[in-house]
């Protein structure tokens, strides 16, 4: 007999994009029948609340939320908590019952009044009543326990974010002026560069710095950044140590100093890949634009704005998109015809920049820029999710490439390689996930975030920093 999927992998599938795929487990396991765990009604409210935010119209996007909302119901029913109720209560008024969604918020109210010792965080506690409030349209109230629950967590970003979000649908139904909700926005992100650098980390209102740390303005912005209490992310196009031997020793022995300062205390330090390669031009133009494109990315998971000390470089990138497809294993019967689909599939995409070809179990294809790899990606997805567990990946980076003596094709071979292998492997069935830097530069070659989330990281085989994963959406999804 087989072991029932996990409802914390149905929920991690649903986080990457795999929404039809996360349903199917879900169903499969019999947790859409089981009408007695709590734990499982709360999985439920949640698919179906993602059914109804990629719903193609206002009927079947209501109807979503509606039984999403009796699924959070009937949880809290079983196992009184105001986490089940509230989301019942919000997505009540999403469907169109402001009556019951009022009904449900003075349960929520209700139920804090009689357990104010609920195990939860502080902000969530009068984030949540604010929200009951907000619902029950007692809008003072309402704007006085937002404040007190910012003042509980007061760097909360991602929290602040989510709770943005859910206000904002509801006061867009209900009507009213919402900028009391910019209490929850986060300072900016900036893509600090240049001569200028240091000018525009010296804005109070900056929170989070996006660069690298050569000697001058660009660690004269970290600093700044750093003594300010701003989050720095560092972005270098080589190791630190290649990086300081090119753009810090030559200045002397405090710079160098200032820059170990500086690196250690980053929030972060992400590295141009492979990490034996030289800081030259092309990995430099590269950092830059992965800097900007994190910008951009940081802005948007925390509902906030970015900015840029100066524009960022428009010319063509010297890197490669790979896309990595996996359709299950080779051992099993039925897979030259599977890899004839997915040949298929990429041949009614945009052209490739490398034809695609099969490493092992993995089918590997190169494009001149992540906006073709992510249309090609989007295009395999949407023809062949229905049928085949699909894992598609994408990572953009300075591959290096070689010509088969054998084939006389050019392949990609090394690092970037791995890399999208890794992700393929580490990506769950029926999603497109991508690394952090293909992220970045999809947005950045946008000007906008780059329609991807942040769902996790993998480690790296060549021993450097962790690598961030981010799925894409789909063709349905968007």
């Amino acid at each position: 007999m087989l072991t029932p999927t996990p409802l914390s992998t149905i929920i991690a599938l649903a986080r990457a994009g795999a929404l039809d795929h996360a349903w199917g487990q879900f169903a499969a396991a019999g947790y859409d029948r089981d009408d007695k765990n709590p734990a499982a009604l709360n999985v439920k409210g949640r698919l179906l609340k993602d059914h109804a935010l990629r719903a193609a119209d206002e009927a079947t996007r209501r109807r979503y939320y509606l039984q999403s909302s009796e699924a959070y119901r009937a949880s809290a029913a079983l196992q009184p908590a105001t986490y089940p109720l509230i989301n019942a209560a919000t997505l009540s008024l999403l469907s169109g019952d402001r009556e019951q969604a009022e009904e449900i918020a003075r349960e929520v109210l209700e139920r804090i009044a009689r357990e104010p010792d609920e195990p939860e965080t502080p902000y969530y506690k009068a984030a949540t009543e604010a929200e009951a409030l907000l619902l029950l349209g007692r809008l003072d109230e309402a704007r006085s326990m937002l404040e007190a629950a910012v003042a509980a967590a007061p760097r909360a970003w991602e929290d602040h974010a989510s709770t943005l979000r859910q206000f904002l649908a509801i006061q867009e139904l209900l009507g009213g002026e919402a900028g009391w909700l910019d209490i929850l926005r986060p300072p900016r992100s900036l893509h600090y560069a240049g001569d200028s650098a240091a000018d525009a980390a010296a804005d109070p209102g900056i929170g989070f710095g996006f660069g690298a740390l050569a000697a001058g303005a660009e660690l004269a912005a970290a600093e700044a950044l750093l003594a300010r209490g701003a989050e720095l992310h560092v972005v270098l196009p080589s190791d630190p140590q290649s990086f300081a031997a090119a753009f810090v020793d030559n200045e002397g022995a405090e710079w160098r100093a200032r820059f170990d300062a500086a690196l250690a205390a980053a929030e972060s330090v992400r590295c141009v890949r492979p990490l034996d390669r030289p800081p030259d031009p092309a990995a430099t133009a590269l950092a830059d634009r992965i800097a900007y494109g994190a910008a951009l990315l940081n802005a948007e998971r925390l509902m906030g704005e970015a900015v840029q000390s100066r524009p960022p470089g428009i010319s063509e990138l010297a890197g490669l998109a790979l896309l990595a497809i996996r359709v299950g294993g080779g051992t099993g019967t039925g897979f030259e015809d599977r890899l004839g689909e997915v040949r298929d599939a990429l041949d009614a995409a945009s052209g490739p920049k490398l034809a695609p070809h099969l490493d092992g179990e993995t089918v590997l294809v190169g494009y001149a820029d992540c906006g073709s790899a992510a249309a090609a990606a989007r295009e395999v997805h949407a023809r062949l999710r229905d049928r085949l567990v699909l894992q598609i990946a994408g990572h953009y980076g300075l591959i290096d490439c070689v010509r088969d003596p054998f084939s006389q094709a050019v392949r990609p071979t090394g690092s970037g390689v791995d890399i999208a292998e890794a992700i393929a492997g580490a990506s769950p069935p029926g999603s497109i996930c991508v690394s952090d830097d293909f992220a970045a530069v999809l947005a950045a070659s946008a000007g906008r975030p780059g329609e991807a989330s942040w769902i996790g990281e993998i480690q790296a085989r060549d021993g450097g920093p962790v690598i961030g994963l981010y799925a894409l959406k789909s063709i349905a999804a968007s």
